[in-house]
């Protein structure tokens, strides 16, 4: 990491590099603040191998707590800080971290946690009676960082369906991921990128600020994401690309209100970054907005193993194909690998050094579960054609099973999403009576929120899908519950089971 942004800072010091909120910082400030608290955290007796948490909101200071604790060798963990109580408890006494750098919104909540346990580093308050991270920044004039290859970081899964896992990379793993992202979107000097996602996930850091780093272009970082205001944004900032998860294009398009050639032409942006996009957002993207998506398909373990590049020629709808970090292939039950087409469990291999986890922090079981020959197992299912384009299926984990028949809940959501007034849906099962019945919540389309029976979308869908896989339970949202990386919460749906709004299509025949 020393030699890196030591690289960035000689190549483009004064350009701006990062803005968060509206506040910018060149390369070379950027340098200098990172080596700075660098020689405060070794003061305060950190060094390579130290492991230290950090849960601080989006701000420069979070920025360089990471960069610091990089040019020191130390391993750290961004925590998420949506957590409370057992679920942040368990990232700490997981990570075994020695120190944790906090916001002081979450100073009592740690307190409460661990005590005396653990050292603490203050951001945003002095009176807390713990040291200060804003004492901490020292002069580095003359001060070189250690050299080791201890330093790397713990990312933690989201845990949706039990306790997160650690995930664990070294620091050149991640610098080739920057540096993959900006290769694969074309990023250079005179792009702008935006982030809305928080500095724990690794969307933000590794597909966000270090590939902004490694093509030497400055990324726009908020803390906030506002759907009626990103293209006011995006004109005012100058962006180029943005990046984006889950439902967040379908969102910004449905704030944009109606079609406008010269409104919906009126910015500089040129790619979206991300995942997750349907066909229908990569059209309309494309032929409204004037705007290419460069869908990823990865995971946290094995970030981009896939890459669907604009003009590729990968198969419309797909992941794309295997990228230049991975291979990957489709498996049956016993690991044995399917004809072209056919469904199964996915499956990568890295293709090189460092990229590919090094495994779950403290839980080699889950390591050795999931990997055989180096072949890692996703988790996800899906098809592999001939032409080496990878169709998504779904979560294997997402799946349930009705009366003896495996219901996809992802080909469920996607014939209800085709119908033109539904903006979303979540599928997932519910307990009746012992029975597991199928249940959708459904957000539909703004301009139709007043007119619209949900019941009459199921009916007029239902016969595109197995009459097993028709939802008997359909309930209306505003909106869904979402981590804050947008992705859907179905576990904290499906822990609301049938509620008081909650229709059942059997007894309106």
């Amino acid at each position: 990491m020393a030699n890196f942004l030591s690289d960035r800072t000689a190549l483009y010091g004064q350009q701006e590099m990062l803005r968060v909120d509206g506040v910018g910082r060149t390369y070379e400030r950027l340098h200098h603040d990172a080596r700075s608290l660098a020689r405060g955290l070794e003061q305060f007796g950190l060094g390579p191998g130290s492991r230290v948490g950090i849960l601080m909101d989006t701000s420069h200071q979070v920025i360089d707590t990471w960069f610091a604790a990089s040019l020191l060798g130390c391993v750290e963990t961004p925590f998420n800080t949506n957590y409370r109580g057992s679920l942040l408890h368990h990232l700490i006494r997981d990570s075994e971290v020695e120190v944790i750098v906090c916001d002081a919104a979450y100073v009592t909540e740690v307190r409460r946690l661990v005590g005396d346990s653990l050292g603490l580093i203050v951001h945003g308050d002095d009176s807390l009676g713990a040291p200060s991270l804003a004492d901490l920044y020292l002069d580095p004039t003359g001060w070189t960082a250690p050299e080791t290859d201890e330093g790397g970081v713990i990312l933690y899964t989201s845990g949706t369906t039990g306790p997160s896992k650690g995930v664990v990379h070294n620091q050149r793993g991640c610098i080739r991921l920057g540096q993959y992202v900006a290769e694969v979107g074309g990023y250079g000097p005179d792009d702008r990128l935006l982030n809305f996602f928080p500095l724990y996930h690794q969307n933000a850091r590794y597909s966000g600020v270090m590939a902004a780093l490694a093509a030497g272009a400055a990324i726009d970082l908020e803390s906030k994401f506002s759907s009626s205001g990103f293209w006011r944004l995006c004109r005012e900032r100058g962006i180029t690309v943005f990046n984006h998860l889950g439902s967040v294009l379908a969102m910004i398009s449905s704030a944009s209100g109606e079609p406008d050639a010269a409104k919906d032409r009126d910015h500089s942006v040129r790619l979206a970054y991300g995942a997750g996009a349907s066909l229908r957002d990569r059209e309309e993207w494309r032929d409204r907005y004037g705007v290419e998506l460069l869908e990823v398909y990865g995971l946290t373990e094995a970030p981009m193993a896939a890459v669907n590049i604009p003009g590729s020629g990968c198969a419309p709808g797909s992941a794309g194909r295997e990228s230049a970090l991975f291979e990957l292939r489709v498996v049956d039950e016993r690991g044995r690998p399917v004809p072209a087409g056919s469904p199964g469990d996915i499956q990568v291999r890295p293709k090189t050094e460092d990229v590919f986890t090094r495994g779950y922090y403290n839980n080699d079981r889950a390591t050795v579960a999931a990997t055989t020959d180096l072949w890692f197992t996703t988790g996800d299912r899906g098809c592999l054609t001939a032409d080496g384009d990878v169709f998504f299926a779904e979560r294997a984990k997402d799946s349930l099973r009705r009366r003896g028949e495996n219901i996809s809940a992802w080909e469920v959501e996607s014939v209800l999403v085709a119908h033109p007034h539904v903006s979303e849906a979540a599928v997932y099962g519910v307990e009746v009576d012992g029975e597991t019945e199928v249940m959708a919540a459904i957000l539909v389309e703004d301009d139709f929120a007043d007119v619209v029976d949900i019941a009459d979308v199921v009916r007029a869908v239902a016969a595109d899908l197995p009459r097993y896989a028709v939802p008997r339970f359909v309930r209306r949202v505003d909106d869904m519950p979402r981590t804050p990386t947008m992705k859907v919460q179905k576990h904290e749906l499906k822990s609301q089971g049938i509620t008081p709004d909650t229709r059942d299509l059997t007894k309106e025949k």
